[in-house]
């Protein structure tokens, strides 16, 4: 997916053209641009959404809840995620001998990635701790000063994220182990235009991703326990179906939970096949960018949708914008 004949190196951020420094744009390099601005131009929508109306109620109520705060963070983390993903496949595709912050961009790149990741990761615990029901004396500390800590969460979820991505980490990496037992320098694959081997990215994605996906788990796996205790429950009092008020919230939460962990679990495979350089220029590679894009994108429509405040404000802009177009059909054909 990269250009295979620029040999790069990781610890300057320079690139060396090894033969010819042209390439050419094929079409499966078009349609992946295509792809992906138009999964940008609907995450930039939806998340932005989520950014703007918290923001504004925040100034007009003077405070904001914790889930709204989450949905805030997580949608400002993955609109920039997003272009950052657009400027990664533009350098990559159309020039791919710039060198000029190629290493900086990687590692904010992943900044932002593992920060997403985080914040879609307190929205799972959120839904956890509003819904489930456990006497357990951590979990009920938790779920009673979960308002309060939110801003020390989001703080550690900051300084997680930049070290895990930043030079020190990768340096660490490569120091503690013997990389000569996963190939040659020549041999390695480049991740936005640097160069960098097998066990350094994978250690790296580890690094960022694990720890936040566990804790979903541990949250999604409370709430899918909740849901079935209840079940039994309403099934004991001969009560069916998800009419029930308690079961509602648990079946809200586990859809945004299943959807949360089917693009997180197809994006992580697409992220490491891109990163790693192990597509080719034919479809395989457009559908690698489109599950990449579809995580920060497909998944905010879900979360807009699930929420009935953005809900609303999105079907009003929606009409506005439908009445906007009529007006302007109107006028050009009188």
């Amino acid at each position: 997916m990269f250009n295979a004949s620029n040999e790069t190196n990781w610890e300057n951020g320079t690139s060396t053209p090894s033969g010819t420094s042209s390439t050419s744009v094929t079409s499966y390099h078009i349609l992946s641009l295509v792809i992906v601005v138009l999964e940008i131009i609907i995450g930039s929508f939806t998340n932005s959404l989520m950014v703007i109306v918290n923001l504004i109620s925040l100034l007009t109520n003077r405070k904001l809840g914790s889930c709204d705060t989450i949905l805030a963070c997580l949608g400002l983390s993955r609109f920039i995620f997003m272009w950052l993903v657009l400027y990664v496949l533009f350098v990559s595709y159309l020039i791919p001998n710039f060198s000029g912050t190629r290493q900086t961009f990687h590692y904010v790149l992943l900044f932002f990635n593992y920060l997403s990741l985080w914040f879609a990761t307190w929205l799972s615990t959120f839904y956890c701790v509003r819904i489930v029901n456990i006497q357990r004396y951590i979990f009920t500390v938790f779920k009673t000063h979960f308002d309060d800590l939110l801003p020390f969460l989001i703080l550690v979820s900051v300084v997680i994220s930049a070290s895990c991505s930043n030079p020190a980490a990768e340096k660490g990496i490569k120091q503690t182990f013997d990389m000569s037992r996963y190939g040659s320098e020549k041999n390695s694959t480049s991740f936005v235009g640097i160069g960098e081997n097998f066990a350094t990215f994978s250690v790296l994605c580890v690094m960022g991703s694990i720890p936040p996906f566990a804790l979903f788990c541990v949250s999604a796996g409370l709430v899918v326990h909740s849901l079935v205790r209840h079940m039994k429950k309403m099934k004991a009092q001969e009560r069916t179906g998800f009419r029930e008020p308690a079961l509602d919230a648990h079946y809200r939460a586990v859809k945004m939970m299943a959807a949360f962990f089917m693009f997180f679990f197809l994006y992580m495979i697409a992220f490491n096949v891109y990163g790693l350089g192990k597509t080719t220029e034919d479809l395989r590679s457009c559908i690698v960018i489109f599950l990449i894009g579809a995580y920060p994108s497909l998944h905010s429509v879900l979360l807009v949708n699930g929420n009935h405040k953005l809900r609303n404000t999105c079907v009003r802009i929606l009409q506005k914008a439908n009445c906007y177009q009529k007006d302007v059909i109107e006028a050009i054909s009188d």
